[in-house]
């Protein structure tokens, strides 16, 4: 398989894990509006804006990932087609631009989980458990999509290597 395709393959990826992360977000404002509207306990009824915005955010991120992948989509068959070599190095600066944020994801997910077990530990509020359980949701699938993200622009960044180095 030459690089074109495996770009092909990140960028199909990139795409399905847009769609997963906006239909998750958009299943989780729904279940808050479920929660509010069906559940019997004050914790259940406080989840509404924790998870309205938890769904808001998410929903950002994959229409971010659907429109940004769509968009290399058409750009990069061209630049590839035009000089794979410059194309590979291009490619090789990107991905090698973006690695931090995986730390950065790491990290946000660390303070959420810590952020949570303080508000449990503090506060009876229903309201900031409820805030407590989105702070944890949030930091959850933002350790998911990045897990899978890291998969594959690792293996992509590879494929990139490979090629270069002949």
């Amino acid at each position: 398989m030459d690089l074109f395709s495996y770009t092909q393959q990140w960028i199909k990826g990139e795409l399905l894990e847009g769609k997963l992360v906006l239909a998750f977000a958009i299943s989780t404002a729904l279940l808050g509006v479920v929660f509010w509207k069906f559940g019997s306990t004050p914790t259940a009824k406080a989840l509404l804006i924790p998870l309205l915005v938890v769904g808001a955010i998410y929903t950002a991120v994959g229409t971010t990932l659907i429109t940004s992948n769509a968009k290399y989509n058409t750009t990069f068959t061209a630049e590839y087609k035009e000089n794979p070599t410059a194309f590979a190095e291009k490619e090789k600066a990107r991905v090698e631009g973006f690695q931090y944020q995986y730390v950065i994801s790491k990290a946000v997910a660390t303070v959420c989980f810590v952020l949570t077990l303080l508000i449990f530990w503090f506060s009876k509020s229903y309201t900031g458990q409820g805030i407590g359980i989105g702070v944890t949701y949030f930091g959850l699938v933002g350790l998911v999509v990045d897990y899978f993200s890291q998969q594959r622009a690792e293996a992509y960044y590879e494929r990139i290597l490979q090629f270069i180095n002949g």
